[in-house]
């Protein structure tokens, strides 16, 4: 088999084109429901080439109840750099908000880091809001590179409007937290969106940062100043801008809260 680099020959690498896609649909959305599954080569050949698929144990969607492949091989035709097999979405059988499909390619020339496309499916008509999604109890992590905390905190709603929530104190090391609600804003939204952006005012939450060097009368605050919740993955991430008394804080952290 010739290989051809813009004339000369050269090593053939295949790999998916990309490494990830969503499908984001709803029950009437037909025109959502399928995906094109790219498989492309460094280089071109005078004959076709033909490789084998399979889904990997961890998907947990299941192929011919939640989805279909058009073939579980894609060829790349004789004088050409990629093919493809299709992807179709069996949306009347999604019965969970999110579900993924973890795609491998089986070949001796597939690239490592490449051999691997994850395709997410997500039905947003099963994930509309409900503000019981937004409360309760959520594992909390901001990373070593942010404010490096992790634990458990509780979030409840707001019995007068329903795009507004209290989270009841982020436990932090060396901060005991008063009785103070740090307040989240939803911004309302419209049909079929299932990420809506929220912020928060300055809440002081601690009037002691003494075990952090710092004297005891300071004011300890959160600030809300941008974040999100995606309904579908009930995940919080928020902007946290953290300090004391009336300066303008140590910086803005990022935090992640997940049902």
């Amino acid at each position: 088999m010739d290989f051809d680099t813009n004339g000369g020959k050269g090593l053939a690498f295949v790999h998916f084109v990309g490494s990830t896609i969503t499908i984001s649909t709803e029950l009437e959305d037909v025109k959502a429901h399928s995906r094109d599954i790219v498989v492309s080569s460094t280089v071109k050949s005078d004959q076709a080439r033909t490789y084998n698929l399979s889904i990997a144990p961890t998907s947990t969607a299941k192929e011919g109840t939640h989805f279909t492949l058009s073939s579980k091989t894609v060829t790349i035709p004789a004088g050409q750099f990629s093919g493809s097999v299709k992807l179709t979405v069996i949306i009347n059988n999604l019965t969970k908000p999110v579900l993924s499909a973890v795609i491998n390619l089986e070949s001796n020339e597939a690239i490592d880091y490449a051999k691997k496309m994850t395709v997410n499916m997500n039905r947003y008509d099963l994930c509309d809001f409900d503000v019981s999604m937004l409360v309760g109890t959520f594992n909390y992590f901001s990373s070593e590179d942010e404010w490096d905390e992790a634990g458990i905190l509780k979030l409840e709603a707001d019995p007068d409007d329903p795009f507004k929530v209290y989270i009841l104190g982020i436990p932090s090391e060396g901060v005991t937290w008063n009785e103070n609600k740090i307040p989240l804003i939803i911004e309302p939204f419209g049909p079929g969106k299932s990420v809506l952006s929220l912020s928060g005012p300055r809440t002081v939450v601690s009037p002691d940062c003494s075990d952090w060097g710092l004297p005891a009368a300071l004011n300890l605050y959160f600030e809300a100043v941008s974040g999100s919740y995606d309904i579908c993955k009930q995940l919080y991430t928020i902007n946290f801008r953290i300090g004391y008394a009336s300066n303008n804080g140590w910086g803005v952290f990022e935090f992640t809260f997940k049902k």
